[in-house]
């Protein structure tokens, strides 16, 4: 049952999220509640099944389940222009599980600098991926600009909800042996 918990019902919650997108046309790379969910997954799990929900989402995408933002897959996804968000997906959300998994009430001024900071390594990875296949100036165009201010408020909307939901979900987890 802890497997259900832990794994399948975050990966469903990452899969649904791919899908509530809106698109810059331009690049095509989309606007999506990902990062929302990766964060608040981070969050609530053990540095384990965050590393098992994250790459077993991007194994599903990669050999062609319609995973990823806006029902795509495959490796020319994560190769192409917003394929430096999804494999950041796994770094911004160690930011977070490694910073947080060891306590089990964490003030709120601190998830928030937590999920700002995994914001930052987010567009790191995002924007230098799309640097390095356009140039700097049109990735800092099309994969920060547009992007850098709803991200912001999904990092503090992630990080009321860890500190909300955070205690309750830590019992609910252990409620159940594996």
């Amino acid at each position: 049952m802890k497997v259900v918990k832990c794994v399948l019902l975050p990966l469903l919650v990452l899969i649904v999220s791919a899908y509530i997108s809106v698109s810059i046309p331009k690049l095509s790379i989309p606007f999506t509640a990902q990062s929302l969910a990766v964060f608040v997954i981070a969050g609530l799990l053990s540095p384990r099944y965050f590393a098992i929900v994250i790459l077993s989402y991007l194994g599903l995408g990669l050999v062609g389940v319609p995973v990823f933002a806006e029902g795509t897959a495959g490796l020319s996804k994560v190769l192409g222009n917003s394929g430096g968000f999804l494999y950041g997906f796994l770094f911004s959300g160690a930011v977070i599980v490694y910073s947080t998994h060891k306590e089990s009430e964490i003030p709120l001024t601190r998830l928030i600098n937590v999920m700002l900071l995994a914001t930052v390594v987010l567009f790191v990875f995002g924007v230098g991926h799309l640097a390095i296949k356009l140039d700097l100036q049109k990735a800092l165009l099309y994969g920060l600009y547009p992007y850098w201010k709803m991200a912001v408020i999904k990092a503090l909307l992630a990080a009321v909800i860890v500190w909300i939901i955070g205690p309750i979900a830590s019992k609910w987890v252990t409620s159940q042996q594996i």
